[in-house]
Protein backbone atom coordinates (compact mmCIF):
# COMPACT_ATOMS: atom_id res chain seq x y z
CA UNK A 1 0.00 0.00 0.00
CA UNK A 2 1.23 3.45 -0.85
CA UNK A 3 1.32 6.05 1.91
CA UNK A 4 -1.41 8.74 1.83
CA UNK A 5 -0.86 11.54 -0.71
CA UNK A 6 1.46 9.36 -2.83
CA UNK A 7 0.20 8.59 -6.32
CA UNK A 8 1.67 6.06 -8.71
CA UNK A 9 1.80 6.37 -12.48
CA UNK A 10 0.64 2.73 -12.66
CA UNK A 11 -1.78 2.18 -9.75
CA UNK A 12 -2.52 -1.53 -10.34
CA UNK A 13 -2.96 -3.18 -6.92
CA UNK A 14 -0.91 -6.27 -7.84
CA UNK A 15 2.31 -4.26 -8.31
CA UNK A 16 4.57 -3.93 -5.30
CA UNK A 17 7.11 -1.22 -4.60
CA UNK A 18 9.95 -0.79 -2.13
CA UNK A 19 10.11 0.73 1.32
CA UNK A 20 13.03 1.37 3.66
CA UNK A 21 12.93 2.82 7.16
CA UNK A 22 14.95 3.31 10.32
CA UNK A 23 13.57 2.91 13.80
CA UNK A 24 15.74 3.37 16.91
CA UNK A 25 14.31 0.25 18.57
CA UNK A 26 11.65 -2.19 17.34
CA UNK A 27 8.20 -0.73 17.89
CA UNK A 28 9.44 2.86 18.29
CA UNK A 29 8.41 5.60 15.84
CA UNK A 30 10.44 5.76 12.63
CA UNK A 31 13.35 8.15 12.40
CA UNK A 32 12.75 8.24 8.65
CA UNK A 33 10.96 6.28 5.96
CA UNK A 34 11.37 6.17 2.17
CA UNK A 35 8.79 4.63 -0.16
CA UNK A 36 9.16 3.88 -3.85
CA UNK A 37 6.16 2.87 -5.92
CA UNK A 38 6.32 0.07 -8.48
CA UNK A 39 6.72 2.60 -11.30
CA UNK A 40 9.75 4.30 -9.70
CA UNK A 41 12.78 3.92 -11.98
CA UNK A 42 14.77 0.90 -10.83
CA UNK A 43 17.99 2.90 -11.25
CA UNK A 44 16.69 5.39 -8.66
CA UNK A 45 15.82 2.65 -6.17
CA UNK A 46 19.22 0.99 -6.75
CA UNK A 47 21.08 4.29 -6.23
CA UNK A 48 19.16 4.91 -3.00
CA UNK A 49 19.88 1.39 -1.68
CA UNK A 50 23.53 1.63 -2.70
CA UNK A 51 24.06 4.94 -0.92
CA UNK A 52 22.19 3.68 2.14
CA UNK A 53 24.43 0.60 2.35
CA UNK A 54 27.65 2.49 1.59
CA UNK A 55 30.31 2.47 4.34
CA UNK A 56 31.56 5.90 3.21
CA UNK A 57 31.14 8.45 6.03
CA UNK A 58 28.52 11.16 5.61
CA UNK A 59 29.45 14.70 6.65
CA UNK A 60 27.02 16.05 9.20
CA UNK A 61 26.84 19.29 11.13
CA UNK A 62 24.26 18.09 13.63
CA UNK A 63 23.20 14.64 14.73
CA UNK A 64 19.74 13.86 16.14
CA UNK A 65 19.73 13.28 19.90
CA UNK A 66 17.92 10.00 19.31
CA UNK A 67 21.01 8.70 17.46
CA UNK A 68 23.29 9.28 20.45
CA UNK A 69 25.03 6.06 21.45
CA UNK A 70 24.21 4.34 18.15
CA UNK A 71 26.65 6.15 15.87
CA UNK A 72 30.42 6.09 15.72
CA UNK A 73 31.99 9.48 15.09
CA UNK A 74 35.35 9.90 13.37
CA UNK A 75 36.83 13.38 13.39
CA UNK A 76 39.27 14.23 10.66
CA UNK A 77 41.53 17.22 10.78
Amino acid sequence: MLPPLIEDADPRPDLVGWQAWADPVPGAPYLWCASFSASAPHDLVAAFASSLASPVPVRRRTVPESAEGRLTFVRRS
